[in-house]
């Protein structure tokens, strides 16, 4: 039978073994936490952002817009550039609106000689794409490029006149990658002309926000 002693010398280093083990478990555990990073797209997955599925289509797509300025975070998204075409939600202007809005603009003339047709977006239209497209309402926002626009405050709506369109009728990544609920999309703007830049979305319920849109050094 054993004494104290020799349980004590017998117990001690199963003890110290068993503690070396759990350490062991935890450090390699950690250590394959730390190795997980981005996992490239599938073909098939980045096929789903470059055909008509999310981006592109055949009538004007406003998820096409959110690529139409650079952004870190979603607030601060150039309104202007979003906005710039409308939201794409039918907005019937009044006569006593453009009216108004020319003579904010100074623009002479009647209404018939408007060479270009005017754009009008109400608050609660730009709070409905933002909040879908982003989960923001224009108040989150930094207003960033907001004062372009002309703002008739008996309506709530901002409004401009265009004779040309930024709108971009074709997207087109080269590569993505997913990270957690993160989906990185990269591609050479060829639109614009200024490099690769990188759009980031956040898979949220089953839908995606945009979160960024930005140059890649």
């Amino acid at each position: 039978m054993l004494n104290v002693q020799t349980k004590r010398r017998v117990i001690f280093p199963l003890v110290l073994i068993i503690v070396l083990a759990l350490s062991m478990i935890v450090l390699v555990a950690c250590d394959n936490q730390e190795q997980v990073g981005p996992t490239p797209l599938t073909e098939e997955e980045l096929m789903y952002f470059n055909e008509d599925s999310f981006f592109n289509g055949e009538d004007i797509n406003i998820r096409n817009q959110f690529l139409s300025s650079l952004y870190s975070e979603a607030g601060d998204i150039d309104l202007f550039e979003l906005f710039y075409i409308g939201s794409g939600i039918d907005e019937s202007l009044t006569e006593e609106e453009l009216k108004t809005v020319m003579a904010k603009d100074n623009m002479t003339g009647t209404i018939e000689d408007i060479p270009c047709p005017c754009e009008k977006n109400s608050r609660s239209s730009i709070d409905k794409i933002l909040k879908e497209h982003m989960g923001i309402t224009l108040a989150d926002t930094n207003e960033v490029g907001l004062d372009h626009f002309t703002y008739l405050s008996e309506h709530d709506a901002y409004y401009h006149f265009h004779g040309d369109t930024n709108y971009r009728t074709n997207i087109s990544f080269s590569s993505g990658e997913g990270e957690d609920n993160l989906v990185r999309l990269f591609y050479n703007d060829t639109f614009f002309s200024d490099g690769n830049k990188v759009l980031t979305l956040k898979e949220v319920n089953g839908e995606y926000l945009f979160v960024s849109n930005e140059k890649v050094e």
